[in-house]
């Protein structure tokens, strides 16, 4: 695969990174005030004063294929039988198969790393290809077992909404018998509680949509995008939410963090990486 023009790799070391930090610390140092187009003209500035990584000057330039083998079955098989049937690099199939596993997995299981280190299983992955080398039929391919899983749900979800709906009459017939009776002591009759849609995927959604989706949802679900400029380009979609992009660094950093309801007012500073916890104000209760 030759990439036309030919790319230009650049190697940079970010300034006053902390030990062991990565590019998360580097945007966290630069505070509230940085926005995304001030950052990438920074980054610009530090790849033009290096030269150009060179292909001749390095030791071993082999493309490593994706190791299929270390997958467990029926994984391994899926993805080496959907390869060959696509016509595709094994790699369009794993990682996003391994990306929503992990989804599936969400906040149910937890690695313990060592004593106060959790960690959850949460993947971001991009596949990256010239056009024509058939990244979206793979994408499908891994696609298809959850869209079925939805459908199912959103038929659930249908037969449960009219329940509630034969409820809510039920009950509105007994609050208004309630109300006539002058003479009635006991409390009022309780208001059924709409069911809540079980989702499992997302796709062309910001931060703020996101909010009540995890909150309805605490085991997590899976973001799916077959654009990845669309993703990207959604962190800012609303010019009233300056900010947004870095909670989804921060959020993704954390990693299983229960996302507020509140995100129009979340900034970095706003969490506290040593105690687990996101501070929100709300103008009507304060902090949380």
């Amino acid at each position: 695969m030759k990439l036309n023009p030919p790319a230009v790799v650049r190697a940079i070391d970010l300034p006053n990174l902390p030990g062991g930090g990565d590019i998360v610390d580097w945007i966290d140092a630069h505070g509230e005030a940085a926005e995304p187009n001030g950052l990438r003209q920074e980054l610009e500035a530090l790849a033009q004063a290096v030269d150009p990584w060179r292909p001749e000057e390095a030791e071993d330039l082999t493309f490593p294929p994706f190791p299929v083998d270390a997958l467990p079955h029926p994984i391994g098989g899926f993805v080496a039988a959907g390869a060959k049937a696509i016509g595709c690099d094994p790699s369009y199939l794993a990682l996003p198969l391994l990306t929503a596993i992990a989804a599936a997995i969400g906040n149910t299981r937890r690695l313990v790393l060592k004593r106060g280190w959790w960690v959850p299983p949460i993947l971001w992955g991009a596949i990256i290809g010239e056009s024509g080398t058939a990244k979206t039929p793979a994408f499908k391919l891994v696609m298809r077992p959850i869209l079925e899983r939805r459908r199912k749900a959103l038929e659930r979800h249908a037969e449960q909404m009219r329940q509630y709906e034969a409820e809510l009459v039920r009950w509105e017939k007994e609050m208004a018998k309630w109300k006539r009776d002058k003479k009635a002591a006991d409390d009022p009759p309780e208001k059924p509680d709409p069911p809540q849609a079980e989702r499992l995927l997302v796709s062309d959604t910001t931060v703020e949509a996101l909010a009540p989706i995890l909150l309805a949802n605490p085991r997590g679900v899976l973001m799916a995008r077959d654009e990845l400029a669309g993703w990207t380009g959604s962190f800012d979609r609303y010019a009233g939410s300056k900010g947004t992009w870095r909670i989804i660094i921060a959020l993704a950093r954390f990693g299983g963090l229960r996302c507020p309801s509140e995100v129009l007012s979340l900034e970095l500073p706003h969490v506290d990486w040593e105690r687990g916890r996101i501070t929100v104000a709300q103008p009507q209760d304060g902090p949380l």
